[in-house]
């Protein structure tokens, strides 16, 4: 505390006896302060009553009461005291600087814990010459200051004047406490309000919630049976749609097998090739309407990528070949070829890819590539393999701003584009779909009027080494009887015919009791049925009810069973193969996938408990190829990317092989090595394929073999580029791209050797 500021007790005994109010008025002035304090419970209001009593009736100049405030505890420590003033008479006097000075020296505790022991110095007093200050003490409240002019205050006076202080801070509390529980009892009340007006909403809630639960478990139920109808109607749908459609495909492909004119065979082939079109448009619609019902689901089979993608290729090449484009296919080293995966909506994702490279694609190139992405790029897990297929074309692109919405639904290029090239708009939706399905995804990068590339990665599984099993030799169908079960008539005669045309031996049954008593008859007479083809989907009994029926008559367990089945009716092969069934084939039936099923189902009959639970399907039928015995083979061919692909098959084959760049090339190796074959280019530098033969077969060249077989690789195998091939001393001609299969069965004719097998798993 400084000096200027003392406590009353010490005030010189000459000023303490100095005071003009006598006992009497003492008295009065104390009541009248004390009925000032006690008629007001507003804080504001009752300080300013009290301190208006005391400056009138003590005639000072002026009084002020601090507060001392603690600050929020969020903003600071609690044991802090901040001092304010509440209220000032006169108002002015909170400014005033010698008002300010006397606070000052009275050094006011800033810590909580210092203020009681602060307390006990008060009352304090400052006499600087006619002007007398007095601090007096509001305990637990504050701090009151007096200015009075003239004589001070005595002792006992100031003393008195404290007690009355302790009254006015005692009010004061009160005040604060009373504010507080008006406050704490209007909080109370609002959160009273506010609890009924919750528990009202809280009833209200739960009664719409009840009611809304009712009306979800009715929607529930509604779109339950909305989606059991939807799935049924799609089913049917893909059904009663695909009858039809196979009817159509398959009489006009019986139809091409007969004697034809020029113009009845031209006919037939635009009945086939519209009905292959409308059959794709149809499977885009009902892909489409399978994933939104969210029922399309993929299966899970062992095929070989090789086999699919040469498949796969040799479709499209005639469609590439017309247009005259170049339609190239390379697999980097690496890429396991036994894989695990559904098959089937691989090939039907290339199938959109590639078949719209080719459609927008006038001149250049379609090139196919298949790389295996680094483990380490993305999580997989025991044997699965991510694989990246690229699709580049020189076609007429893509315009940049076209490419975010690519892939929605119903939507091209632009609508010239639409009505130029055609199209439902759904092939890369559901392309895109598919791609995620399998655990993948797909990106496209384009540049308009340079070409386009699409680029997908699938998630598959390599097959187990112990799955490797040797496929079966095929089985000879001269003289197999066989069943046809189908409500269809039409067919039943396509199968009939083809059956019929491999010498097998054919009958019909139009439902499941007819077949089951024919089969029966059958084995009574002692001939009986070695295999029997089952629609899925007949009146009264189906096809997997009447597989069930023949797999539980003893008589009838030993014959095989192959289902046939719309794309509404796919069944999981493990479901299948628990019933008993051998293979299943997906309508519309091409003629070599029926001929490879039925052979290797055949070829395996005295192993049936063996393989029982093994289903053979049209993956495992495109497994037929020749075994060679190491023939040497000499490959013409000036493109780096055809000549891999055909070194790479023809080592597969079990061949020897030997690759020239060019005709001359060709000319100057047979003169030195004993070639069995020779697979020639046509169009080559140097010298070409055609100029080659001819040398190749005149008698006084000095080549080991003039009459050796030339097959022709031509990317333009129409009827003239045929006669050209042959006139120039070919034998044979096979058309660009090369596939597996096409190769192998052209080498089979040309180099007479016995049909056998590799070792693959069916």
């Amino acid at each position: 505390m400084k000096l200027d500021a003392m406590p009353i007790s010490m005030l010189r005994k000459s000023i303490a006896g100095v005071y003009p109010i006598n006992h009497h008025n003492e008295n009065e002035i104390f009541y009248e302060i004390s009925l000032s304090i006690g008629t007001n419970m507003n804080l504001k209001h009752m300080i300013r009553n009290a301190l208006s009593v005391m400056l009138r009736k003590l005639n000072c100049t002026g009084g002020c009461v601090i507060q001392a405030l603690e600050p929020n505890h969020a903003h600071g420590s609690a044991s802090i005291l901040d001092w304010k003033p509440v209220y000032c008479l006169p108002k002015p006097l909170a400014r005033n600087r010698k008002h300010q000075a006397f606070i000052d020296s009275a050094e006011l505790p800033s810590d909580k814990k210092l203020w009681p022991e602060w307390t006990e110095l008060l009352p304090l007093v400052q006499i600087k010459n006619d002007v007398s200050r007095f601090l007096f003490s509001l305990p637990e409240f504050g701090i009151l200051s007096l200015e009075k002019h003239g004589k001070p205050f005595s002792k006992p006076f100031c003393l008195s004047l404290q007690e009355l202080m302790d009254k006015l801070a005692q009010a004061a509390l009160l005040c604060l406490y009373i504010v507080e529980l008006t406050r704490s009892r209007e909080a109370l009340n609002k959160t009273v309000v506010e609890l009924k007006h919750a528990q009202n909403e809280l009833l209200s809630a739960n009664k719409q919630l009840k009611a809304a639960s009712v009306q979800a478990q009715q929607m529930a139920r509604k779109a339950e049976q909305a989606d059991i109808a939807k799935s049924e109607f799609l089913a049917n749908m893909s059904h009663e749609i695909r009858t039809p459609m196979n009817g159509v495909i398959g009489m006009s492909g019986l139809l091409l097998d007969t004697r034809l004119d020029k113009e009845q065979r031209h006919y037939a082939e635009v009945i086939r090739a519209s009905g292959e079109s409308l059959l794709g448009v149809i499977n885009d619609i009902l892909d489409f309407s399978k994933i939104e019902a969210n029922k399309l689901d993929l299966e899970t089979l062992d095929f070989d990528l090789s086999c699919l993608l040469e498949d796969f290729i040799s479709t499209l090449s005639v469609s590439a070949t017309e247009k005259g484009l170049e339609l190239l296919c390379s697999i980097e080293s690496g890429v396991p070829g036994k894989l695990r995966g559904d098959p089937r909506r691989l090939r039907q994702i290339l199938t959109n890819l590639v078949g719209n490279a080719i459609k927008f694609t006038h001149k250049g190139e379609v090139e196919i590539s298949v790389r295996s992405e680094s483990e380490s790029a993305k999580t997989m897990t025991g044997n699965q393999v991510r694989l990246v297929f690229s699709i580049r074309d020189t076609g007429i692109g893509i315009a940049e701003e076209k490419l975010d919405c690519l892939f929605d639904k119903f939507i091209q290029e632009d609508s010239s584009t639409t009505r130029k090239y055609g199209g439902t708009g759904l092939g890369l939706a559901i392309t895109k779909q598919l791609v995620e399905l399998m655990g993948g995804d797909i990106g496209v990068t384009s540049k308009k009027g340079q070409g386009t590339t699409f680029q997908f990665s699938v998630l598959l599984e390599r097959q187990p080494e112990e799955r490797f099993v040797e496929t079966p030799m095929p089985a000879d169908l001269n003289n197999v009887r066989a069943l046809i079960v189908d409500d269809n008539a039409t067919g039943r005669r396509i199968l009939s015919t083809r059956l019929k045309s491999w010498q097998m031996r054919p009958e019909e049954a139009n439902d499941a009791e007819t077949a089951l008593e024919i089969l029966r008859d059958a084995v009574t007479d002692n001939d009986a049925f070695k295999v029997v083809l089952i629609d899925r989907s007949m009146p009264k009994m189906d096809g997997i009810s009447l597989g069930k029926a023949i797999q539980s008559d003893e008589k009838l367990a030993d014959i095989k069973m192959i289902m046939l089945t719309s794309l509404g009716y796919r069944e999981e092969i493990k479901e299948i193969a628990e019933i008993g069934f051998s293979g299943y084939l997906t309508k519309p039936i091409r003629d070599s996938e029926l001929w490879g099923v039925l052979s290797l189902t055949l070829s395996i009959f005295e192993t049936k408990h063996a393989l029982r639970k093994h289903v053979t399907t049209k993956y495992s039928a495109h497994k037929i190829i020749p075994r060679f015995n190491k023939e040497r083979i000499l490959v013409a061919e000036d493109n780096a990317t055809n000549r891999q692909v055909a070194l790479g098959i023809l080592t597969k084959l079990g061949l020897k092989v030997d690759a020239v760049t060019n005709g001359a090339e060709a000319v100057e190796a047979l003169k030195s090595v004993p070639y069995d074959l020779v697979l020639m280019d046509c169009q080559m530098p140097v010298m070409d394929g055609y100029e080659a033969t001819r040398m190749i077969r005149d008698p006084f060249n000095k080549v080991l073999n003039s009459n050796i077989p030339i097959i022709a690789m031509t990317a333009h195998a129409m009827a003239g580029d045929r006669t050209k091939c042959l006139d120039s001393g070919m034998n044979d001609y096979i058309a660009k791209p090369v596939s597996y299969n096409a190769l192998a069965k052209m080498l089979t004719k040309w180099l007479s050797t016995k049909i056998g097998s590799v070792s693959e798993n069916n």
